[in-house]
């Protein structure tokens, strides 16, 4: 095993990708800790009506905030490493295209709690903090800036102190039984402080400055370009979210906080495929341009490196769920235990999927990676629909399982120029059997 994690070390660009992606997963492994010790407490805390109804605001503010991110990330990345020169006026321009997307986010939350659809007056103070949220993506742009250049340390710095600030906030709202809405307001507060720290440490790294008066890329250009895939985002996000959303309306907030509880653990992976993906991306690039033979190599070596970290996560994840969830979580959760066991897998089909769009950003085929996620999440709405009066928690994991996949893979053989990623995610779903081709080339 040493010898092939060295064999893909050796290769020009991934020595420097993966120590991108180390940083990342030190981060995570962090917040994997600090999310045990404090996160798992506060869900033993509020138990799961008010679990409920804090994940149901957070779910809800999450489909807002597929919008709100605009869905310029992959593109401004792809251009901060193509023309670093121009870095100032694409970051400025997706400063103010996610900032004016988020303020409209908000302001269609105030509508839907106007009219009456916020819930009680607590989950409706809850709603509205959690929803200032939306703000996020606009203020963490220089986040892009570090993942383009490599430097995810700085990034992983900023998150860190931010969380590392929120645990303690936690930690004091937990020891003065503070009220549900003080722990909503715990996600703005944190959100800032990770600003904050991400612009502060990007600037000191280097980052051009922000000049929007200045900038030379249009919003309705970026957007041109950008649209399918700021649809795409959303369309993921539902058939990611809304299942939690109809668990909420269709059986309560005891059911919605118990199936939110499963859907925590089996996401606490879900950052490694961008991690991964923003890591390799230069290196795809420089592929790319030495010719299509070369390039295709890349990209089957891409898709091969999702699947092993997504078996890596998800098989033991998925076997040894009712013992996660009792020891995370208590008794009161145990429901949790086949959810997490089905959703486990969810992580495998979302890295096959995060290469695929990868390609789809570097080939201009933005609008077919929006076709399938909008087929994924239709089918994800009807299949919840389908199986949660009679299923419960069990059938809403089911139905986003079957999205992933139809999403995330079976899509791709519906169009001719995305089948060689079809293909290539077929072989890279047998990785547990082809590993040794990395290890010993010519056999």
């Amino acid at each position: 095993m040493r010898v092939f994690f060295q064999s893909l070390l050796d290769r020009p660009g991934l020595r420097l990708a993966a120590g991108n992606l180390g940083w990342l997963v030190f981060e995570r492994a962090v917040r994997l800790v600090l999310s045990v010790l404090v996160g798992l407490w506060v869900t033993r805390y509020l138990g799961p009506a008010r679990f409920g109804v804090l994940s149901y605001a957070l779910a809800l503010v999450g489909l807002g905030l597929a919008v709100a991110e605009t869905g310029v990330e992959a593109i401004v990345r792809r251009e901060l490493v193509r023309d670093p020169a121009q870095g100032a006026a694409w970051l400025a321009a997706a400063v103010r295209l996610r900032l004016l997307a988020g303020a409209i986010c908000y302001g269609g939350l105030l509508v839907w709690v106007a009219f009456g659809s916020g819930g009680s007056g607590e989950e409706t103070v809850v709603l509205l903090l959690v929803g200032l949220q939306l703000f996020q993506p606009g203020l963490t742009v220089a986040d892009l800036w570090l993942q383009a250049n490599l430097q995810s340390r700085l990034s992983a710095r900023a998150q860190l102190g931010a969380m590392v600030i929120g645990s303690l906030g936690r930690l004091a709202l937990l020891m003065g039984h503070a009220p549900l809405w003080t722990f909503a307001a715990m996600v703005p507060l944190e959100m800032l402080v990770a600003a904050f720290f991400l612009r502060r440490l990007a600037v000191a790294a280097g980052r051009p400055t922000d000049r929007p008066d200045r900038s030379i890329v249009s919003l309705s250009g970026l957007m041109t370009e950008a649209w399918p895939l700021l649809l795409s985002g959303l369309t993921v996000t539902i058939y990611l979210r809304i299942d939690l959303v109809m668990v909420r309306h269709l059986l309560g907030d005891s059911a919605a906080g118990t199936y939110a509880a499963a859907v925590r653990l089996s996401e606490l992976g879900f950052f490694l495929p961008g991690a991964l993906a923003a890591s390799l991306l230069p290196s795809l690039l420089r592929a790319r341009a030495t010719g299509p033979e070369r390039y295709a190599l890349a990209m089957q070596r891409s898709f091969d490196l999702q699947a092993a970290l997504a078996y890596a996560c998800a098989a033991p994840l998925a076997l040894l769920a009712p013992w996660v969830v009792r020891l995370a979580y208590g008794a009161d959760f145990g429901a949790a235990g086949p959810i997490l066991a089905i959703n486990g897998w969810t992580l495998l089909w979302a890295s096959l999927g995060v290469a695929r769009g990868q390609y789809c950003v570097n080939e201009n085929l933005t609008q077919l990676h929006l076709f399938s996620t909008l087929a994924g999440a239709l089918i994800n709405v009807a299949l919840n629909w389908m199986l949660i009066p009679c299923l419960g928690g069990t059938g809403a994991a089911w139905a986003t399982l079957c999205a992933q996949i139809s999403a995330a893979w079976l899509s791709s053989f519906c169009f001719a120029r995305l089948r060689p990623c079809a293909f290539m995610q077929w072989r890279a779903l047998f990785i547990p059997f082809r590993w040794f081709r990395y290890v010993h080339p010519k056999a």
